[in-house]
């Protein structure tokens, strides 16, 4: 284990495991939560996130889809007790949209209704940037800006300034902008599927970690987070010897089945009672594991 002296530690608090969610008699599930639970058990993500509070700057995620990126936010937040914010990438995601979104199109309908509003701001929307550089609970926060590969090669650029100083201007009082102060910074974590190369001055201004593709002991510590009670190890062991036999089979390790494939499947074959090995689990199999990913294949 790596000795230093963390600010950010996973094992100084408790996992919000299923013993805290409702079982079925209480119209629950009995299992965890997504944002309840991630198995930091590899030392050099913890080092990793420690590092991106200690200097400030974005922890750039890099890994396969499902290998935990877009989940590691909301449990870092968990575990500091700070503020989650979110905001998903997509292709049409304006630099501003991280900041703020004005909505021309209700301005529009409110002037040709002659119910302008006097303050323009009731037509802004705070983005995830701001509301953390804000405060806005009191609280310091974690922001997760998830798939950003997905977006114009100008959006990660954009970043640059508004986390390199702690500042952007208001959108409509020039005389204000919007600033945090080192101590009261986010923590902002940044995902990519790496579907597109990233601007190197970016990069250069990230501490970057690679996920890789979880192993059989990793999926048995999550499945026994997440189950708890509920948590059947024959099975569990079965079921993940299972996905594992399907990404051998993949030539792309983004075709591979993910983590939460695995859960999936599991909760259904623990809560349905099929097991591997029956015509019922192959083709539960095909729906939680294979999915469409077997299509080219069967019609080669």
């Amino acid at each position: 284990m790596l000795q230093y002296e963390k600010e950010f530690d996973p094992q100084d608090v408790p996992s919000a495991g299923p013993g805290s969610r409702p079982s079925p008699e209480e119209g629950g599930s009995g299992y965890a939560a997504d944002d309840e639970v991630y198995v930091f058990d590899d030392d050099r993500l913890v080092l990793a996130v420690n590092v991106a509070l200690k200097t400030g700057r974005p922890l750039l995620l890099f890994g396969p889809p499902g290998a935990g990126k877009s989940t590691l936010a909301p449990n870092v937040a968990r575990i500091l007790g700070w503020s989650h914010y979110a905001h998903v990438v997509t292709a049409r995601t304006e630099p501003e949209d991280l900041l703020w979104r004005f909505d021309a199109l209700k301005r529009l309908n409110d002037a040709q209704a002659s119910r302008l509003q006097d303050d323009i701001g009731c037509y802004y929307t705070k983005g995830p940037l701001w509301r953390a550089f804000e405060r806005e609970s009191g609280k310091r926060s974690v922001v997760l800006i998830d798939e950003i590969d997905k977006a114009d090669p100008d959006l990660p650029n954009s970043l640059l300034g508004p986390l390199g100083s702690l500042s952007f201007p208001h959108p409509w009082d020039d005389g204000q902008p919007i600033t945090v102060s080192e101590q009261e910074a986010p923590l902002v974590v940044i995902t990519t599927n790496d579907e597109r190369e990233l601007p190197r001055p970016f990069l250069r201004r990230c501490i970057v970690f690679e996920l890789g593709a979880p192993n059989k002991e990793h999926l048995l510590r999550v499945a026994r987070q997440h189950l708890g009670a509920h948590f059947d190890d024959d099975l569990a062991h079965a079921i993940a010897d299972h996905l594992l036999a399907v990404r051998d089979q993949r030539d792309d390790p983004a075709a591979a089945p993910s983590t939460a494939e695995y859960l999936d499947a599991l909760k259904a074959s623990h809560q349905l009672q099929v097991v591997p090995g029956t015509p019922e689990w192959r083709e539960l199999e095909n729906v939680t594991l294979r999915k469409r990913r077997d299509v080219a294949e069967r019609s080669a």
